[in-house]
This record gives C-alpha cells, sequence and structure tokens, in this order.
C-alpha cells in the first residue's frame, strides 16, 4: 500500500519521476493511484505515471507468480528511455 507518508513527501521531490502500477494490484487501488497522479499534478511536479491494466503488484518480477512479461518489458523499456532522456540528455 502507498502509505501516506509517501504521498505527503511528493513536495520534497526535485527532479523527474517515472511511476508504473498494475491495474489489478490489490495494494495500491486505482482510486490510490489516481490520488498520486492528482497530487503530482496539483503541485506542478514533473512525472509520468503509467497503469498496466492486466498487471498485479510485482509484476516487474519474473520470479513471483504475479509476474507480467509484456508489462515487464514495457515499463522496462519504457523506463530505458527515461533514464536515456533524463540521465544522459543530448
Amino acid at each position: 500500500m502507498v502509505l501516506d507518508e509517501w504521498v505527503d513527501a511528493i513536495p520534497n521531490i526535485t527532479v523527474p519521476i517515472y511511476l508504473f502500477f498494475g491495474g489489478i494490484d490489490p495494494f495500491i487501488p486505482l482510486e490510490r493511484i489516481q490520488q498520486i497522479g492528482s497530487c503530482f499534478q496539483e503541485i506542478g511536479k514533473e512525472y509520468t505515471l503509467r497503469i498496466y491494466p492486466e498487471a498485479d503488484h510485482g509484476f516487474f518480477c519474473h520470479e513471483r507468480s504475479s509476474y507480467n512479461r509484456a508489462a515487464a518489458e514495457d515499463s522496462w523499456e519504457k523506463l530505458s528511455q527515461f533514464f536515456r532522456q533524463h540521465l544522459f540528455p543530448g
């Protein structure tokens, strides 16, 4: 579950951030994901939020039963692009 302390810390973030969520994650419901996105938007932070509708909690870990190969591969590609853009611009 995304704790309130994490959401309360959003104003302290000073760098762009990319958030990945599973759409069927029982620990982080869609309402909470929307709340997190709204918080970033209201404060004017640079962020990207991606929800994988068929992915569960821990979808990226290939050692878990919740592993979702399509979501993991797509999120890895998106994260790699994000790092190239922000860590190695130009």
